[in-house]
């Protein structure tokens, strides 16, 4: 089942072409790693394949039909896309746990299921202990994690994460990659950026960003 696809999308911002004619898709099951170095347009991409941003031309599909011509977009998104930005934006003036169980409470999720599932997946990520302190009071390394589970709580069918391991330690990030499997494994896709260029996360297709547009991996290396 295919459950995101972009036809020659372009985006432009002011005078500058951001991304320039991207085509690729995604299905169930399936994970889609694009690589390339800061400000070849990973974010932006990660922003409009969340349904955060339109395109400036070309199509987005998402399930089959055109998202932004639908009314009560934000109701699909919350509903079926987790996004992993690049720098947490977590809510300051929420704790770590109200941070992770927030998505939940706007679809509606009873306060019990909601527990559990947000004690259930920060003890995975090694931050049940912190659940009741706010963002301003742990580490950058765990902000990430809870952003990673506020992402992952709703079992989302399309994860989108904008360089998730930039701020994890090795061992934290094993915890994530073990998520990551289990959500592909279940059924749901992950469209993940990353500035490595050698580096496996377990994809099933990588794929280079440069200058906006995207190519196989095997006949690009972006430079440093």
């Amino acid at each position: 089942m295919e459950i995101l696809a972009m036809i020659d999308v372009h985006k432009i911002v002011g005078k500058l072409h951001v991304l320039r004619g991207l085509s690729f898709s995604l299905g169930s099951g399936g994970f889609v790693l694009i690589r390339g170095r800061s400000g070849s347009g990973k974010t932006t991409l990660c922003r409009i394949s969340a349904l955060l941003e339109r395109p400036s031309s070309g199509s987005v599909v998402f399930m089959g039909e055109d998202p932004f011509s639908k009314h009560g977009m934000w109701k699909l998104r919350l509903g079926c896309i987790g996004y992993i930005p690049q720098f947490h934006e977590l809510v300051s003036s929420l704790t770590i746990g109200e941070n992770i169980e927030l998505p939940l409470r706007l679809l509606g999720i009873p306060k019990e299921t909601r527990r559990r599932v947000v004690s259930e997946i920060s003890r995975r990520l090694g931050i049940d202990r912190i659940l009741d302190r706010f963002p301003g009071e742990v580490s950058g390394g765990e902000s990430q994690r809870a952003a990673i589970a506020r992402a992952l709580a709703k079992e989302p069918l399309l994860l989108v994460a904008d360089e998730p391991f930039s701020h994890l330690d090795e061992y934290s990030e094993e915890l994530v990659r073990e998520l990551f499997k289990e959500h592909i494994e279940s059924g749901g896709a992950i469209l993940m950026t990353t500035t490595e260029l050698g580096k496996s996360y377990g994809e099933k297709r990588s794929l280079c960003i440069y200058e906006g547009r995207l190519k196989e991996c095997g006949g690009l290396r972006p430079k440093r």
